[in-house]
Formats: C-alpha cells, structure tokens, sequence
C-alpha cells in the first residue's frame, strides 16, 4: 500500500509526488500519456534549437517556479524584445516601441489618438476593478455575485467605444494563461478581474525564457521517483474508505492511503468515483472548460526580423494570429517564433488540411514581419483541444456563474482524495507557477494528516 497515489504527472502532479517523497513517504505517480509533463513538453529540432510545444515563460514574480529552476541549475535569459514591435488593425501595420502583449506600457502604437484614449480610459477603470479582491479565490457575496452574472463582452461594450478599444480587451481574453484562452463572451467577468489581480500582466510573466525549454524539467523532477511512475494507463476509478483508497486503471488496480488528483477539472471529473463525488463538486467539473488554443513553432536559420529593427513580436487583428513572440535562444543563432490559434479562429482554421493551415499561419507571419516568414526552416503545430488527456490549452477558465454557484467545491479535498493542477492555484493560476504551488499545497496537506 502506497502512503499516496498521485494522479497526472505534469508539473503539479510530479512536484506533490517529489515533495512526499523527500518527506519519507511512498508514491505512486499514474499518467494516461506515454509521456511526462502534461502541458510541459518540447524537443530539440534538427538545428539545435528547442521548442516548447507547451508552456515556456516565467516572470519575475513567479517565486515557486524560479525556486524550481534555481533548484535544478536551470538557466534563464530575457524573452527578446528590442526593437520594433508590430501592431496590425483593421489592415494597417504600425510599427511601435515598449509594449508588449496590448497592455499599456510605452508609447501608442500608432492608432488614432481618441482610439488610444478610449482603450486607456477603459484600462483605468478594468484596474480599478481588480483591486477589491481579497487573497484566495472569489468569495461568494453580493458584488462577486452581480460580476459572475456578466460576461467579459457585455463590460467591454459597456466601457469602450471605439473598434481598436474594443478589440484591445477582446484579444486580451484570447492572449492571457488564466483566460483559457476564450472568446470575451464565453468567460464571467468577475473571473477576468479576478485573474487579473492574482496573475496580473503588470507582473510581466513572460519575462523570461529559459535555456533548454521549460520541457526539459519533468524529467529532471521525475528522475528523483525513479520506478514510482506508471506512463500510458489511464485511471479510470478511484473507491475510498475510511481507511484508504484503492485506484483502478486501464491495467491494473493500486492501493493507498490518500490520493492526489492533479488534473485538469473536467478530466478529473471523468474518473468514475465511489462512494461519487459530493453534487457541487461534480456539477463543477461539468462548467470549467479548457482554452480552445493550437501552438505553433516556427524556426528560421536566423532571427531574420531582427535585421529590420524588429523585436519579433506582432499583435493585431489578423485573419488567424493576434500574437506572436521571438523565442529564440541566443546560443544557438536559430529564429524561433511563437503563435497562437485561437478561440474562434480556432474553430475555423483546425478543420482546414494541413497545407492550408501551414499557409494561413505564415501569411499572417509574413504580414507582421516581412515575405523571409513564408519560408521556415521548420513549422510545428501543436493542437491541443485535440489531445484526448489535456483537452485544450493555456489553461481552463470559469464561464459566467461557475465561481459564485461552484467554486467552493474547486479545491475541498473529499475525504482522502485532494487535487492539484494550475486550474486551482490561487496565485498565477494558468501558468508554471500555480502547478507549482498547487502541487506544494496538496502533498503539505498530506504529509500532515500523518
């Protein structure tokens, strides 16, 4: 018998499994994928050059996850950004310098004045929003009630009134890790300001990258478990009793004292449970989906951009890309952009065939950076609604009503099991360092019931 099982081996699920291990306790790690890592995974192309098929960045006020990496000797550098930014809207390419991500640092990018004035006007009035909240996650109570009654498009038209202020705020759901992404009109309003006061963007978490790639690290945490971890056997049931919990899988069937589920919410909620899960927690998992987002890597034998003045970072209301950012080591000379598809755009663009979904992406690319973007040295697509054991990317976000009729039920252990997962993280959730703390969270919790 096993002091726990852990459910998931990505980053929460494989640190919550580390941790009781180093407190003395045996640990079973179950992983439906024949691989590690979940939503942290890469590899080295033919170049040399890595790529981050997952997630890559870290800011400066991420401490769990630059604990990690100071830990196991990983190396970080600035994420590329001097020289020019790019902005596409409505056809028009602006050049600008000192923003990044759409959010109000620097100077305009080259809109209409009373354009620029409406999205900073309404930007004022979105921070302002963000500062009631208390540490934690959102309590139920009048004023979180009447936000969670309206989505992030009803407050975007009710606060802007220009095409480029309303598009701002718009591509800001489709861009931000605690947003899904999603489209305006799919999330709750009180989630947005929410997330943003707990994983704000003026905390710059994509301010670094990280030699090697962030998918470099499961490895170097799971090579501490040794045989403890079982790849490719999906769970399919998990019975508990007062005194333990027996795990079912596709191949066989585990005993322990606790379990830990690090999963996303609407994975978790396919586990088949006995005695079943409390009827908050499984009308939670039905309402928190994941972002609808497909990754694209594309590398050039050199950063070509940069030879324009270009910092290799586009945004704008392209047909198919209203993000994309030089991810290029310095050591290795290679040019590596890194896109988005996603929301809507996603919708249309995944049922297309592969050459056409290869064209669309590169001409946007060619649009922000010049014509040197239609011919890579190699084009990488990542779809992620499309893998059967994760289910979407960034991350999951909460639809209008899931926090003030739900939330409760996100993170309450039920009896011996307890659950871990960036979804859950009250600080950064969506990003590196809310698996971090989440998966720190569950195995403290553990450790002390014993």
């Amino acid at each position: 018998m096993y002091d726990c099982i852990v459910i998931g081996a990505g980053l929460s699920g494989l640190i919550a499994a580390r941790n009781l291990y180093r407190a003395g306790h045996t640990v079973l790690v179950i992983e439906a994928q024949e691989r590690l890592g979940g939503r942290m995974y890469g590899q080295y192309l033919p170049s040399g050059q890595w790529i981050d098929k997952g997630g890559q960045w870290v800011g400066p006020t991420q401490d769990r996850f630059l604990a990690l990496l100071d830990e196991y000797g990983v190396r970080r550098f600035s994420s590329p950004g001097d020289g020019q930014k790019v902005l596409i809207f409505e056809g028009k390419r602006y050049e600008f310098d000192g923003f990044f991500q759409g959010f109000p640092e620097g100077e305009t990018p080259g809109v209409r004045e009373e354009e620029w004035a409406d999205a900073m006007q309404a930007w004022a009035r979105f921070e302002a929003l963000t500062k009631v909240f208390p540490p934690g996650h959102p309590t139920l109570n009048d004023h979180n009630r009447k936000l969670d009654s309206q989505t992030f498009t009803q407050w975007i038209e009710e606060n802007t009134h220009t095409p480029f202020g309303n598009w701002y705020f718009s591509y800001m759901a489709r861009a931000v890790g605690y947003l899904g992404p999603s489209e305006p009109n799919q999330v709750s309003l009180l989630h947005v300001l929410w997330g943003q006061h707990c994983a704000p963007q003026s905390e710059h978490p994509e301010a670094e990258l990280l030699h090697g790639g962030a998918g470099q690290i499961p490895e170097k945490i799971a090579a501490e478990l040794g045989e403890g971890i079982r790849l490719g056997e999906p769970v399919v049931g998990i019975a508990q009793s007062p005194t333990g919990i027996t795990v079912q899988t596709t191949k066989g069937q585990f005993s322990g004292q606790f379990a830990i589920v690090a999963m996303p919410p609407h994975l978790a909620g396919r586990i088949i449970y006995d005695p079943p899960m409390p009827s908050l927690r499984e009308q939670l998992t039905q309402r928190v989906p994941m972002g609808c987002c497909a990754k694209l890597l594309i590398s050039y034998d050199r950063p070509f951009w940069r030879e324009k003045g270009l910092a290799g970072i586009g945004l704008g209301n392209c047909q198919w890309i209203e993000l994309c950012a030089d991810s290029s080591d310095p050591e290795t000379g290679v040019g590596v952009l890194a896109t988005f598809v996603v929301g809507d755009r996603y919708k249309d663009w995944h049922v297309m065939s592969e050459e056409n979904r290869r064209s669309a992406v590169l001409s946007d690319l060619a649009m922000y950076f010049g014509n040197e973007a239609l011919s890579p040295a190699t084009y990488d697509e990542v779809d992620w609604p499309g893998e059967p054991w994760v289910g979407g990317g960034y991350a999951a976000f909460m639809p209008p009503g899931v926090w003030t009729s739900y939330g409760e039920a996100l993170t309450a252990p039920v009896g011996r099991i307890y659950w871990a997962g960036t979804e859950i993280a009250d600080r950064w959730p969506g990003f590196f360092d809310g698996a971090v703390r989440t998966g720190e969270s569950a195995a403290e919790a553990i450790i002390n019931c014993f």
